[in-house]
């Protein structure tokens, strides 16, 4: 089944060249574009429904349903095709105008036949404005009525990869292959759901497969780039963004795919400079900060605002910097989300950590905390490795007293304490970063084999872990509670010998504060450790432990069983 804008037999050349041109931009990403397209067609020949419906689409996804609603309204009135009244529906309730929405879904409904062809085209018309889980609906209720149609089950397939769910939408896509086993575009979006399961073997061997039947895929060159990536062949990886970029078949996110796999192979200098282009991709720089962009400028007498703008771990890693810019004569304010605004406040040279700015701030410039690298040069040589945050003494002894005193609570000393963190952030909004979460952690009970290592105090610093650590009734004391903040959560880990955690943000606050850290990385590991080391220069107090296939937590853990039987911890700053 075709969808909005597909060709229809009596298509003028001029509609056929104005949805062939739309399609395009929208596969980069670029609603402008889209936009652009559909005026230019409409100042010919303003009465024409799918570029008026086309129109509407881009405003919507512009985040202009205001602008949208008259062009949509028009298709609809033009034609009586249900599908416009859907989209003009669905525009009258992003505008609040609910009775109104209730009135067009009605008309919509006079139009529409109760069959599965209707159901599925108004799948695609929600699909194609993003309303992945009314498209889902309209999907499955297609599929009552045309249940062995492999279209269909791509379609549905492909918008559950979009909602994060893995495992229904490999049903599906797996479904639609085994009729179509030769489709390109079902080969690519399988691909996309065996990567997002962690089977990254599987879903290079499809992506190869989809580019000997269609080598020009720009989608497809990425993602097989995309995913030498993840198995540790950045070098692989990397030739195929530079050829995608020398031939001109690269999608957007091409550019920014080199730039990492540039860090992961350590290449700093061309890496932060492709790491800038995730501004194109995956991020918005703000326009409402009251300053231009830093952009190298000397910051002799200047006031700079550093932001957040990314995960903590991000903000923890690179607010190490601000000591750098105080030293160039700047006055450094960070606009922090509240759970880091009091830690930052020890970092020297950072004069003001606030949450928010008061209407009539001003600053010199701005720049966010991840393009630091970039706009001082930053080298593997270079990287500022020294301790960067601080306890006070009294919030030392307050909050990691407590936990250091553990070691005493048994008949005999213990010989260590060690802290344990086994999952990230979830995200289930954010559909590729739930999917690595879903790689990076695990549940308590694979750690099990680390509490038969005797002499060993166990404790969790994992937010939330309270209901495993019930579950999984394992020997190990909750140091959450009542923590507010990071900057509690660093007073406490002073109160430990060793943190052993996986790859989120606690890593970076323990590695700041230059106390031992074991990180247990997933076998796609980030790339800010760079390539199959066990040691980063980011923190020289940092080891890092790598799952030996995707996925393999067991032998990992095995790994660190044996080193924490060994392990005979430094003394730390006395806290009591």
């Amino acid at each position: 089944m075709p969808a909005l804008d597909a060709p229809m037999p009596a298509m003028s050349q001029e509609l056929a060249t104005c949805l062939a041109e739309a399609r395009v931009f929208e596969k980069l990403g670029d609603m402008a574009g889209v936009r652009r397209t559909a005026l230019t067609h409409l100042a010919r020949f303003p009465r024409e429904p799918a570029v008026l419906a086309l129109l509407g689409r881009a405003e919507l996804l512009l985040g202009r349903p205001a602008c949208a609603l008259a062009p949509l309204a028009r298709s609809a009135r033009l034609t009586n095709h249900f599908i416009f009244y859907l989209l003009q529906a669905d525009c009258l309730k992003k505008l609040g105008r609910l009775q109104e929405q209730q009135e067009t879904l009605e008309r919509a409904a006079l139009w529409m036949p109760q069959t599965g062809t209707a159901y599925f085209m108004a799948g695609i018309a929600f699909e194609g404005i993003r309303e992945t889980d009314r498209a889902i609906r309209f999907y499955r209720q297609a599929l009552t009525t045309l249940p062995n149609e492999a279209a269909l089950q791509h379609r549905l397939g492909r918008a559950l990869v979009e909602k994060g769910e893995t495992i229904g939408a490999l049903h599906y896509l797996e479904q639609a292959l085994a009729t179509h086993p030769d489709d390109p575009n079902y080969l690519v979006d399988f691909s996309v759901a065996l990567e997002h399961a962690g089977r990254l073997e599987e879903a290079l061997t499809t992506i190869e497969k989809a580019l000997a039947l269609q080598p020009d895929n720009p989608e497809a060159i990425h993602n097989r780039g995309h995913l030498l990536f993840n198995l540790n062949r950045s070098a692989e990886a990397l030739a195929v963004f530079d050829e995608a970029l020398a031939t001109g078949r690269d999608c957007s996110k091409t550019r920014f795919s080199r730039g990492v796999s540039l860090l992961k192979l350590g290449r700093f200098k061309e890496g932060w400079a492709d790491y800038e282009s995730r501004w194109k991709t995956s991020q918005t720089l703000p326009s409402n900060l009251p300053a231009p962009l830093w952009q190298g400028e000397s910051l002799k007498g200047c006031h700079i605002l550093l932001h957040a703008e990314q995960g903590f771990g991000d903000s923890l890693q690179f607010i190490r910097f601000a000591p750098q810019l105080a030293a160039q004569g700047a006055i450094v304010t960070v606009l922090a989300p509240p759970p880091l605004q009091r830690l930052f406040t020890t970092v020297v040279g950072v004069s003001h950590s606030v949450t928010d700015l008061p209407a009539n701030a001003h600053f010199d410039y701005h720049c966010p905390l991840a393009s630091l690298p970039h706009r001082i040069g930053l080298t593997q040589e270079t990287i500022p490795s020294a301790p960067y945050f601080s306890v006070p003494p009294e919030e030392a002894s307050r909050q990691g007293g407590p936990i250091r005193r553990l070691m005493w609570a048994g008949k005999r000393p213990a010989r260590r304490v060690v802290g344990l963190v086994w999952s990230g952030a979830p995200r289930p909004s954010h559909v590729e970063a739930h999917a690595i979460d879903q790689r990076r952690s695990m549940p308590l009970t694979e750690l099990a084999p680390l509490f038969e290592v005797p002499d060993t105090v166990f404790v969790s610093f994992q937010m939330n872990g309270a209901e495993q650590i019930a579950e999984a009734a394992l020997p190990i004391h909750d140091g959450t509670h009542d923590i507010r903040d990071f900057a509690d959560t660093a007073a406490r880990l002073l109160g430990i010998d060793l943190l052993i955690c996986v790859d989120t943000s606690i890593a970076h606050l323990a590695g700041g504060l230059g106390l031992p850290v074991w990180m247990m990385s997933r076998f796609d590991g980030c790339w800010r450790w760079l390539e199959q080391r066990s040691d980063t220069p980011w923190y020289p107090t940092m080891k890092i432990f790598r799952q030996p296939r995707p996925g393999d937590w067991a032998g990992l853990v095995n790994v660190l069983k044996e080193e924490l039987k060994a392990y005979m911890p430094d003394t730390l700053a006395a806290v009591s």
